[in-house]
């Protein structure tokens, strides 16, 4: 882990309240997995107060960038918003548990801003289709085509791919070593319903509110369960945000 001041590359809309950000830091790109995020200073006093934490889309070692997408949901992402070219972020990061890389073919489950942590790990699975849900506009879709043997779409009104859920994209996922998965819970129940159905591994990524992003004030706790059956709270900032299916809890 880094904090560093880092050069932005561009900041651009991608989809309707969607932003790609891109910034210079080789030690993150370097060091970044796949799931992993990075807790972003924004603004130059103490309004805001706290980072936000923004999960790594890709990172390109070579070249030692690292590309974020965020949605505008509040003050802070807004401000983010104009940021431009040759700015300087505070950076913190890479932090978390990212996702495991397994052999075999793969699945990766997408649902709205849960896509974005998904590409840098398609991108390094060997064999991986994808099923990408959005809200209306899709984005980076150009880019799991380019890495993946498939990828089906599906959005809330139609607009990209067919109309509907993702998880109606699919009936089952025997076919699959591994499923991945990260978005809004009632997508990542039915995935975890269905893996566990079809007897297969299956990886979520939480989306938490954090603080510190190091494990210290305890704001993203989640729950999780033992392999014994008992419930814990675990940090998603520092245990996860990727958990295996079987141990996070996705209650309402």
């Amino acid at each position: 882990m880094v904090y560093k001041d880092c050069e932005i590359i561009s900041n651009k809309e991608i989809a309707q309240g969607i932003y790609e950000l891109c910034f210079v830091s080789a030690q993150i790109a370097e060091a970044a997995e796949p799931g992993q995020f990075v807790h972003v200073k924004i603004g130059k006093g103490l309004d805001p107060l706290l980072r936000r934490p923004i999960s790594i889309c890709k990172a390109d070692a070579g070249q030692g960038v690292i590309s974020l997408v965020y949605q505008v949901v509040g003050r802070g992402t807004k401000v983010l918003t104009e940021y431009g070219p040759g700015e300087v972020l505070d950076v913190m990061g890479p932090l978390g548990k990212g996702f495991p890389v397994i052999e075999g073919k793969c699945a990766v489950i997408g649902g709205g801003i849960g896509n974005a942590p998904l590409l840098e790990l398609a991108s390094r699975l060997r064999s991986c289709d994808a099923y990408l849900g959005f809200r209306s506009q899709g984005y980076k879709v150009e880019e799991f085509n380019a890495c993946c043997s498939q990828v089906q779409l599906a959005s809330d009104d139609g607009t990209t791919g067919a109309k509907g859920f993702v998880t109606a994209l699919f009936d089952s996922l025997k076919q699959y070593d591994a499923v991945y998965t990260c978005g809004p819970k009632p997508m990542m129940r039915r995935v975890k319903e269905m893996c566990k159905r079809d007897g297969v591994k299956c990886y979520i990524s939480v989306e938490e509110r954090m603080g510190c992003g190091v494990g210290a004030c305890l704001v993203c706790a989640c729950k999780t369960q033992a392999a014994d059956g008992s419930l814990h709270y675990s940090k998603a900032c520092k245990d996860g945000p990727v958990f295996d299916a079987e141990e996070v809890m996705l209650d309402e």
